[in-house]
């Protein structure tokens, strides 16, 4: 029987070796971005350690309304994918900026500032549902992929000597890791979100009116380090708008 590194590893080598057969060609751009050496299963491991450290470092609101709030929301959500690789899972936290965040194995995050910011459930179902969507289409996991290596990913599945997984948990929650998505995440969590959104029965227009109270933000020149990664606002909203002639699927 092989030792558990064999598959990880093994996979690796095969990227390596299709990277430098691709080297200099059209291919290799697409190929980094769908790059991800996690298994659902090790993914789904990893986010369980990263969780561990998060509830330790962050401070996660114990308010059965708002939680209530939001795991009625998600569940009803969720019902829209055409499959649940996660047991997905939601939490709060105590932070003042309108974000929300994704780690791996379907674990979302979300700020009370998003309460405050956002006017109606329409708008927190848009948000909400782009964050379902990144875990759907597993951005996590490809950006930790994209952003270490096997040494790194060896180490939290296998051991974790150096406390890696506390590191790379909070580099995720404060947005570090999430700066390596790229705007073809950030449109493919757009379109899952709508999706979804529409098949729950919440009004479409959330993510859109959401999008358009940050775009005003962005122009008082308010300080959004959480949106360095993503596509300009405009054309996301633009995106989200073609969706009522041509409603994707997912």
């Amino acid at each position: 029987m092989f030792p558990r590194e064999f598959g990880l590893l093994n996979r690796v080598f095969a990227v390596l070796v299709l990277a430098s057969v691709c080297a200099g060609c059209a291919y290799v751009e697409p190929f980094v971005q769908e790059l991800n050496l996690i298994s659902v299963p090790e993914e789904k491991e990893i986010g369980t350690k990263f969780e561990a450290e998060i509830a330790k470092e962050m401070p996660l609101v114990d308010d059965s309304v708002l939680n209530g709030r939001i795991q009625t929301m998600g569940e009803r959500l969720l019902k829209g994918l055409p499959r649940r690789d996660f047991d997905y899972r939601f939490h709060i936290v105590q932070d003042k900026t309108p974000n929300a965040f994704t780690i791996p194995g379907g674990i979302i995050y979300v700020h009370t500032g998003l309460f405050d910011f956002t006017a109606d459930d329409s708008e927190l179902a848009g948000v909400l549902a782009h964050e379902i969507g990144h875990a759907y289409e597993r951005h996590p996991a490809k950006a930790i992929s994209r952003a270490y290596g096997v040494a790194y990913l060896s180490q939290l599945l296998f051991k974790d000597p150096e406390g890696k997984s506390k590191k790379i948990a909070l580099e995720i929650a404060k947005g570090g890791i999430l700066s390596r998505y790229s705007r073809q995440d950030e449109y493919e969590a757009d379109k899952v979100g709508y999706a979804i959104v529409k098949k729950a029965g919440y009004p479409t227009r959330g993510l859109v009116s959401f999008l358009r109270k940050i775009r005003k933000l962005e122009g008082s020149g308010a300080p959004m380090p959480f949106l360095s990664s993503h596509p300009p606002t405009l054309d996301r909203i633009a995106r989200l708008e073609s969706f009522e002639n041509s409603p994707p699927t997912i």
